[in-house]
């Protein structure tokens, strides 16, 4: 039997759009846009979203394929959790001893990822029996669907309204609550992607009562602003991620947070569109701009030129943030995150002299801008051994697909 699905708002872990699934038998054949084939059946999805049904293992399972013979380095996976059913509770047990043990909830997206407080609560006791750590990403979603809705129906469409409907707050909020709901549960709990000085506050004074509540930050909040959506034309589109890019003033708290330890990690939430043909999908309605920005090559250099070499990171806490701290928490230390006898050989030789210019021009991310474009930044990565092999010499790749293997992590 088949089945044409149209016009629905597909969604995935990492895309939204509008189009068409035609399903022969047991899987999807094709995915596109006006699709016109015969079917048994034709399901108009209108203004409704499709989404995967897929259990834990299935979506691991498929990500693996993804990555067997094409990763040029070692990898993990966080696995997301967007229906908390008695099959995926067991099948997080199932998934922490084969070595998937972080798990990503959102506080967001109502009727795509977001799940209800219950729901939450659960999977913060499930990860208290198994040794698995929640890692939460903490906007209060049903606040700011009511007002992307009141924007929309005042006629504000711009790129800027993304940042102005997600309020500090609306983060803050969500942040004290996820910690609220760890704190009953017993458990730690890792605040993804922070960005909000409010939301920041939530986590220090958490961590000074003596609760193993972990946050990270990313270079996008440390170096641009809500400035940026006020660039003229569509151009803040660029910027739209979420969290959203904060006040400038937000930058420095940031940066307090990482010298006392009050945030952990510096991430990336690497999550590239390119502006033609998918940011420009919301060019007349902020709604639809895919959120996501490139930055996964950057973030070295970032953090380097705007952090040890201005004082406000030692070089030790640099190496702590970008590579030993992660590892620790997310079950990789000391075979990751340290240059010791025993440990795998992945080793960055960093130039802290040579200079360089940021510039979708000159770039390696698959993606057609670059947000820091023309940005100028002293520290740069030169040569990278990853178990020994290098597979960058002298700024130039030289790796082999498929040499990366994937990590099983260990649990709490």
């Amino acid at each position: 039997m088949s089945v044409l699905i149209k016009n629905g708002t597909i969604a995935t872990a990492a895309d939204l759009y509008t189009g068409d699934v035609l399903v022969e038998g047991e899987r999807i054949s094709t995915i596109g846009t006006s699709l016109t084939m015969p079917a048994d059946r034709i399901i108009d999805a209108s203004g409704k979203l499709v989404l995967p049904g897929q259990t834990l293992h299935h979506a691991w399972e498929t990500w693996m394929q993804k990555a067997e013979g094409k990763a040029a380095i070692d990898y993990g996976f966080h696995m997301i959790v967007t229906d908390l059913t008695d099959q995926v509770e067991s099948e997080m047990d199932a998934l922490v001893r084969q070595g998937v043990t972080s798990f990503k909830l959102f506080m967001a997206y109502p009727g795509v990822f977001m799940l209800d407080d219950a729901s939450i609560f659960r999977a913060l006791l499930r990860t208290g029996r198994n040794g698995g750590t929640i890692c939460m990403h903490a906007e209060n979603g049903g606040v700011i669907d009511v007002l992307v809705k009141k924007a929309l129906a005042e006629g504000k469409t711009a790129p800027k309204y993304h940042a102005l409907t997600r309020p500090p707050r609306a983060e803050a909020e969500a942040t004290h609550r996820a910690i609220a709901l760890a704190e009953i549960a017993d458990v730690p709990i890792y605040i993804v992607h922070l960005s909000a000085a409010e939301a920041l506050e939530m986590v220090t004074e958490a961590r000074d009562r003596g609760l193993p509540a972990y946050a990270e930050t990313c270079p996008q909040y440390l170096f641009l602003s809500y400035e940026n959506y006020e660039e003229p034309g569509f151009e803040g589109a660029k910027y739209v991620m979420s969290p959203p890019l904060r006040a400038k003033e937000t930058q420095d708290r940031l940066w307090r947070g990482l010298a006392f330890n009050d945030l952990q990690a510096i991430s990336t939430d690497h999550c590239p569109f390119c502006m033609k043909e998918q940011k420009t999908l919301g060019s007349d309605d902020f709604s639809k701009i895919p959120n996501g920005a490139p930055g996964i090559e950057t973030r070295m250099s970032l953090v380097y030129d705007g952090g040890v070499r201005t004082g406000r990171l030692s070089l030790n806490r640099f190496v702590e943030l970008t590579s030993t701290s992660p590892a620790k928490i997310f079950g990789l230390f000391p075979r990751k995150g340290t240059i010791a006898p025993g440990s795998d050989a992945d080793i960055v030789i960093f130039d802290p002299n040579r200079k360089m210019t940021l510039s979708a021009r000159t770039h390696h991310m698959r993606v057609d801008y670059n947000p820091y474009e023309g940005r100028e930044v002293t520290g740069v990565t030169d040569t990278v051994l990853s178990r020994g092999t290098v597979i960058i010499d002298n700024g130039r790749f030289v790796g082999r697909a498929g040499a990366g293997n994937f990590l099983k992590r260990s649990a709490r």
